[in-house]
């Protein structure tokens, strides 16, 4: 401590201790580069769920974004158009695709199919593998070749599971945990992955804030601010990276949040899907309707680039899960059922 019982002008000044100590002023930064570049990966895969079902229920005049299967295969090829490299097909909650008297596997070859004749583009199908009467119309769209990826919630029965996961890793594909809180997380860890089936890196789709009532099936965690937001998936994804520190992960765009959750996971440096079939709000504090998927992958793809990110193609999306090649699927994969190499 200094003297203060002397005479205090002879003191020496903050700036002359600062001085002696070496210590650099404000204005005097050093070079930039001490500070190290963040571990922020450039590419963000971009997919699209564009089922439109959050307007089922919706008031009057709410737009219908999927009608049918035109309408399905029309949102896919314009949000595949717009950027997005792999779509999320499900049908469930599209009435005149559910009644349309269909099986569950002509449905999904109609659709993938529809799809695939729409754009030129290379893109990754994700299927839903919960709809059907049996194991195998659950599991069509991956045993049949159409499909290369598929979400599975880890809270489904656990035989079932299990043989889920075998059936889409020995076909080449990759499961997704589908995660609505973090106590999914565990139950992913201790009831799969502790059984080392699925390969590294371990892959995960966040789905939290979407919209529930006291007779919804599923709970995804409610997202009241942003606050909330943040701390909820940070929670989230602390818990998957401490089974899996390489783990791939992607978040929904979910409820209210919608293109805010996007923005907080593309700044963590995560992976994200849009679309319709988890959200209609364009902001979440006004209510203004989107005009479809297609408009949400585009305003994803100006964020990242605002961040200095870029949209991942298909091929770059397999490569980052560590799947092979479209072109060198195995061989049930480009079967005359199946999706062949463009």
């Amino acid at each position: 401590m200094l003297d203060l019982s002397g005479d205090w002008g002879e003191l020496p000044s903050r700036l002359e201790l600062h001085q002696a100590r070496g210590v650099r002023e404000m204005d005097a930064p050093p070079a930039p580069g001490v500070q190290p570049r963040w571990d922020i990966p450039e590419l963000v895969v971009v997919t699209a769920a564009v089922s439109g079902r959050t307007v089922r229920e919706a008031d009057e005049g709410a737009p219908t974004y999927t009608a049918d299967h035109d309408g399905f295969a029309d949102a896919a090829v314009a949000s595949i158009d717009a950027g997005a490299c792999g779509i999320h097909v499900d049908f469930g909650g599209i009435d005149s695709i559910e009644g349309s008297g269909l099986s569950v596997p002509d449905n999904y070859s109609k659709l993938i199919s529809a799809i695939d004749t729409r754009t030129r583009h290379d893109w990754v199908c994700d299927a839903n593998i919960l709809r059907g009467r049996n194991f195998a119309e659950n599991l069509f769209p991956i045993s049949s070749g159409l499909a290369e990826t598929a979400p599975m919630a880890p809270s489904h029965p656990e035989e079932w599971t299990e043989a889920v996961s075998h059936v889409v890793t020995e076909r080449g594909g990759r499961v997704f945990f589908s995660i609505h809180s973090a106590a999914e997380v565990d139950l992913a860890n201790r009831l799969v992955l502790a059984k080392g089936i699925l390969p590294q890196p371990t892959c995960w789709i966040i789905l939290i804030g979407y919209p529930y009532t006291a007779a919804s099936h599923r709970l995804a965690t409610y997202l009241a601010h942003p606050r909330a937001m943040v701390s909820e998936l940070v929670q989230i994804v602390d818990r998957i990276h401490e089974i899996d520190r390489d783990a791939f992960i992607q978040v929904c765009a979910a409820g209210r949040a919608g293109h805010y959750l996007a923005t907080t996971a593309m700044l963590l440096g995560l992976h994200v899907r849009v679309g319709t079939e988890d959200t209609v709000y364009r902001y979440p504090h006004r209510d203004e309707l989107l005009d479809g998927s297609a408009e949400m992958v585009e305003r994803v793809k100006a964020t990242a680039q605002a961040l200095g990110r870029r949209l991942a193609t298909a091929a770059e999306f397999r490569e980052l899960i560590g799947m092979a090649p479209r072109s060198a699927a195995p061989a049930h994969a480009t079967a005359p059922a199946g999706r062949g190499p463009r």
